[in-house]
Parts: structure tokens; C-alpha cells; sequence
């Protein structure tokens, strides 16, 4: 009997580090091949231990590539979102690592749906590369490589609407008018933008008793926005000065409690 061929693997990240030990919207898109099946089995159980870290605006997805199968993997609200490229029923909701790898490795043909206990029916193509022919496979792998182009040659996606960058003297005036302290409420929950004349601001997140829960540090620039002044953050986000006492980040209104 001859010995079974040992499938490869080829795994995009995206706001991911290649580790699955880093989220963020300012890592870029990276792609590693000729993964062995192990190796995609630990990124997988990496991906679930980080899940309950991940913070919006971060979309961290492994994007899962063999010969004629594409799978997504979504970290989202906590744990593991799976999606089949490959089968004409699509197939998502949390699943565990042991699960989705079964899934895409064509070892199960239904994946249990972790949150209900219900069954998803899903079509996976690993169970049937063994039988495809020698002309059914080229086609696939043509079609995998072209996937990869396009993944790779792709223009990064980005948030930010077009702007042009303020000349030195109208920007330190915008930035010294904006400066101060902004916060979305009191609650747990809540957050606040503390904006400094140099550009510096703080966004921080409160749990319960306004204790900060996390804390994190942009720079910004005063820009142009569609004829509307604004702040366009290092990480790639804009900051829209609605009014002279509020401020939108993504979609949440900070309004002014302190200069």
C-alpha cells in the first residue's frame, strides 16, 4: 500500500502577526506556504487563545489556501468564525480549532456550531481531492495561484476618506483649538480622547468605577477631509471634528469635559 501524500498548506494573515501573537490594524497582510498540517493545527489553537483580546477596529482573519480549497477564519466576538470558500452551502459560526481543522482537512463532513450545539451541514473539498484526475487538479492549482496573486498584489484596504495634510501654522492652530479632553459617557465601557497641542492623544477604555481597563497612544496630524477640518491617526484612522466641543472616532461621539 503506498503511503498517503501529506497535504501542504499556504495561510494569509491578515491584522495578524504570523505568530497569531499580535493583533492590529497596522500589521500587514502576510502570507506563509507550505505549512504542514501540525503547524496549521497550532495557528489555529494560537488563533482561539487570542480571540478574546481582539478590539475593534481589528478584523483578524487566517485565510486558509490548499489545492482547489479556500476556508476563512475569522477571530471575532471571542472565538473562531469559519467560512467555506470551497462549498456551494456556505457554512459559518463559532467552532473550536479541532472542528474547523477536521473541516478543512477533510477528516469530518459537519461541523457542530459551538454556540447552539446545532449541526452545519458544509461541503469540503478535502474529501474529494483524492478523487479529482490529474486534469481537475492542474485547474485548481492554476486557480489557487491566481488567488494568491491577487491576495498579495491587492492595494491595502484602508478606513480613511481622502484628505491633504494642513501647512505648519493652520495646524497648530486646529491642534491647539481641539486640545483637551473628550469622553463618549460615564459608564463602564465608556471611553476618552485626551488630545494634546503636539499632535499626542490617549484613548482609553474604562471598566467599572471609571478605573482605565486599557489604554492606548496615537499621533495625529491636522488634515483636509472633503473641505472639513480633521485629525488622521498613525494606525490609520481619521478623527471628524463635528462641532467645537465633540469629536467622532469611529462612530462613537466624544463630546468635551475638560480643556
Amino acid at each position: 500500500m503506498s503511503k498517503p501524500v501529506e497535504t501542504f498548506y499556504t495561510v494569509g494573515f491578515h491584522h495578524l502577526s504570523v505568530d497569531v501573537k499580535k493583533i492590529g490594524t497596522s500589521l500587514p497582510d502576510a502570507q506563509l506556504n507550505y505549512l504542514s498540517a501540525k503547524q496549521v493545527r497550532g495557528l489555529l489553537e494560537a488563533a482561539f487563545a487570542i480571540a478574546p483580546s481582539v478590539e475593534f477596529p481589528a478584523e483578524p482573519e487566517l485565510r486558509i489556501m490548499t489545492s482547489g480549497a479556500k476556508f476563512v477564519v475569522q477571530i471575532k466576538a471571542g472565538g473562531l468564525n469559519f467560512i467555506s470558500w470551497s462549498s456551494s452551502v456556505k457554512a459559518g459560526g463559532k467552532t473550536t480549532p479541532a472542528q474547523i481543522f477536521d473541516a478543512i482537512s477533510g477528516a469530518d463532513n459537519k461541523v457542530d456550531d459551538a454556540s447552539t450545539g446545532g449541526g452545519v451541514i458544509m461541503g469540503f473539498a478535502g474529501g474529494l481531492l483524492a478523487k479529482m484526475n490529474v486534469g481537475l487538479l492542474a485547474v485548481a492549482i492554476i486557480a489557487v495561484n491566481s488567488f494568491t496573486f491577487w491576495f498579495m498584489s491587492r492595494p491595502p484596504k484602508t478606513l480613511l476618506p481622502k484628505f491633504t495634510v494642513m501647512q505648519s501654522e493652520p495646524a497648530e492652530r486646529l491642534l491647539a483649538d481641539v486640545a483637551g479632553i473628550y469622553e463618549t459617557g460615564g459608564s463602564s465601557g465608556d471611553r476618552r480622547l485626551e488630545i494634546k497641542k503636539d499632535g499626542v492623544v490617549e484613548r482609553i477604555k474604562f471598566n467599572e468605577h471609571r478605573v482605565a481597563s486599557q489604554k492606548q497612544t496615537y499621533t495625529v496630524k491636522a488634515v483636509d477631509a472633503g473641505g472639513k477640518p480633521a485629525l488622521v491617526t498613525d494606525r490609520k484612522s481619521i478623527i471628524t471634528i463635528k462641532d467645537p466641543q465633540s469629536l467622532v472616532l469611529f462612530g462613537d461621539t466624544y463630546r468635551r469635559v475638560m480643556r
